[in-house]
């Protein structure tokens, strides 16, 4: 069975593979193992781990086996007989199939197996336990890695050996200053991890609020376009139900009878004719086609009526016969529009609804007054009506029922009115609860009107001169004051915080001079530490020096001794032939001087050298040293200064 899988970062062939089939279960996992030193598969086994081969199991005493015991002899393969032909297997491993594989799409070549020799030191890159064939090739943060490293390396190498207390106090020294550099890296790294971190974080949080938000104002704008549709749709409902009730009513109208006191003969309109510019009572015959004539009683006769106007004064007197409100422009000012609030429209709509309510009450009233009347002049005898009785019979009008109001008990009816009593005076006290309450807010208007009807009437209340000016007086006393007060409050808060920023810059520097002396503290400690070392390696160089003398010394003496030996002993043969002389003696004796003090010459113009040289080399730090402490001292009198200003 064979499973599919693509992975992102592959050492093998599926890097440059989209899609690979793997012959078994896991063996993808195969291509994220580490890349360890090790050999290749073989019968010989070297390096570092060779003593791990030579164990044996501890295998217990098994007894031996009877003679009369015959074992079936073991099947030996024959020498000569070929090799048998394995099978090779349908698929592929992934490392069999890259070794094998020559692709342009190749990206990350195929890495064999190494072994790291025994005389060779270990590639840099294979410190990093970072870096594999995925996270290759190297970036600036392995860049930086590997420096570290490299520093690291460094200082273990330039550690002090652990000779005396001094070095080993100054290697712990140098090892904790690095162990806090790597801790401070570390805390680096896991900071800029956790903001890497929150930074995806508030990222997806922001991308979440930003769909949630997206999503609800889809929501919402879906819901109002529902809305809206139910809003227009009942609007157009009322609209037709509206036009359809309107038409109802037009119809109804139209199709009711107009009775008239005849029955159902239609009476005249004579407000509504002389309404209509168009009726026959402003043109009754000549719409008609017809001349006017002489039955109107000459209404319609204008021209007879008017006067000629074939002069000036009978248009002056047409002109004056004509209204003035016809002639002249009324200029009105237009009303100013009120705002109203809702309780003025309230109150208007309550006033317009008792209005209507009274008229229609009128208008009942004045109707039954009217039917009562036509009801007793119907029923009364007539002597000029010639009409018949069916005609002028009128249907009878019964009497409603008259009401009855129950019996009521004294002591309920008490009760009732004891009630009626205390809701009276209960809101009648609440209305002057409200009343002095508006008086309380209103009390500063209510004096100053007061006192300004007191001015007028002349109110002997209202203060005088003297006082008015006495109470001025005060006024700018407690002006003067509180001005007073308030810039003295104002300089002692400056002052409080001018004392706050020079404590605080009195600690500031207390706390630069406490750091001083403890990096003085520390740099002498140091210098101690320097001049105890210098001292013993002085002291180790005067007595290697002491050595070299005296071994200088005793060679000079030797040398000396033997030359001196062989001297005596050329001038003991010379004299012993009889061949030496005086002179010969003395030459030989001045050599031998010569020679001896051009050696101890040479030994000690070396010294001298050298001592010559420590004492400039001294007198060079003493001055350098000196220079150092006076430039420190001015700068901390400097400061000292500074910080008590």
């Amino acid at each position: 069975m064979s499973y599919t899988r693509t992975i992102e970062q592959r050492a093998y062939d599926h890097l440059y593979d989209p899609v690979y089939t793997t012959p078994e279960t896991g063996l993808y996992r195969q291509s994220n193992a580490p890349v360890k030193a090790a050999a290749e598969p073989g019968n010989d086994v070297s390096g570092t781990a060779r003593h791990k081969y030579f164990k044996q199991p501890l295998v217990p005493h098994l007894h031996a086996v009877a003679p009369e015991v015959l074992l079936a002899p073991t099947a030996k393969q024959d020498p000569l007989a070929p090799p048998a032909m394995e099978d090779e297997p349908l698929t592929k491993a992934v490392g069999v199939q890259t070794k094998y594989r020559d692709s342009e799409a190749q990206t990350n070549p195929y890495t064999p197996q190494f072994v790291v020799r025994e005389d060779q030191e270990e590639p840099e890159v294979m410190i990093l336990d970072g870096l594999g064939e995925g996270s290759l090739p190297a970036g600036a943060k392995e860049v930086s890695m590997i420096e570290r490293a490299r520093e690291k390396r460094a200082l273990e190498a330039s550690l002090p050996p652990i000779t005396d207390e001094a070095s080993l106090n100054l290697r712990k020294r140098l090892m904790e200053q690095q162990e806090l550099r790597e801790y401070s890296l570390r805390e680096a790294e896991f900071d800029a991890m956790r903001e890497k971190r929150l930074t995806v974080l508030r990222k997806a949080i922001d991308e979440r609020d930003a769909s949630n938000e997206f999503l609800a104002e889809q929501r919402v704008e879906a819901l109002r376009q529902r809305k809206m549709e139910q809003r227009d749709k009942a609007l157009t409902n009322i609209q037709n139900r509206r036009i359809k009730a309107l038409r109802k009513l037009s119809k109804a109208r139209k199709d009711v009878p107009t009775v008239g006191a005849l029955g159902s003969r239609k009476n005249r309109d004579i407000i509504g004719e002389y309404a209509d510019f168009s009726s026959k009572v402003y043109a009754p015959i000549r719409r008609d086609g017809k001349a006017l004539d002489s039955s109107a009683g000459g209404k319609f006769d204008v021209l007879s009526k008017t006067a000629p106007m074939d002069s000036l004064e009978n248009i002056a007197k047409m002109e004056a016969t004509i209204p003035s409100k016809l002639t002249k422009t009324a200029i009105r000012k237009p009303q100013k529009q009120q705002t109203k609030t809702a309780a003025d429209r309230k109150n208007l709509a309550l006033t317009a609804d008792l209005q209507l309510m009274d008229t229609i009450i009128k208008s009942d009233m004045g109707d039954e007054d009217v039917q009562n009347a036509t009801v007793g002049a119907s029923t009364a005898p007539s002597a000029t009506n010639a009409s018949p009785g069916w005609r002028t019979k009128t249907k009878k009008v019964e009497r409603p029922a008259t009401p009855l109001v129950p019996e009521v008990d004294e002591e309920a009816e008490n009760e009732h009115m004891a009630l009626i009593l205390l809701q009276r005076l209960l809101r009648g006290r609440a209305v002057q609860n409200t009343m002095f309450e508006g008086k309380e807010r209103r009390i500063e208007l209510i004096k100053e009107l007061r006192a300004s009807e007191g001015i007028e009437q002349g109110d002997p209340g209202v203060l005088t001169q003297p006082e008015r000016k006495s109470r001025v007086h005060e006024a700018a006393i407690d002006t003067i004051a509180g001005e007073t007060t308030s810039a003295l409050f104002d300089f002692l808060s400056k002052e409080l915080v001018r004392k706050e920023e020079k404590d605080k810059l009195q600690a500031m520097a207390a706390a630069a001079e406490k750091e001083r002396q403890k990096r003085e503290i520390e740099e002498g400690g140091k210098r101690q530490a320097e001049e105890l070392l210098r001292s013993r390696e002085d002291e180790a160089y005067r007595q290697i020096t002491r050595m070299h003398h005296a071994a200088a010394t005793t060679f000079v003496s030797n040398l000396m001794e033997q030359a001196l030996e062989k001297v005596v002993a050329e001038l003991v043969m010379k004299f012993a032939k009889g061949e030496a002389g005086g002179k010969v003696e003395a030459t030989e004796t001045a050599d031998v001087e010569a020679s001896g003090k051009e050696l101890v010459g040479s030994f000690l113009k070396a010294e001298a050298d050298g001592i010559a040289d420590a004492s400039k080399e001294g007198e060079t730090d003493a001055r350098i040293l000196d220079a150092a402490q006076a430039t420190v001292s001015q700068v901390m009198s400097d400061v000292t200064v500074n910080s008590t200003l």
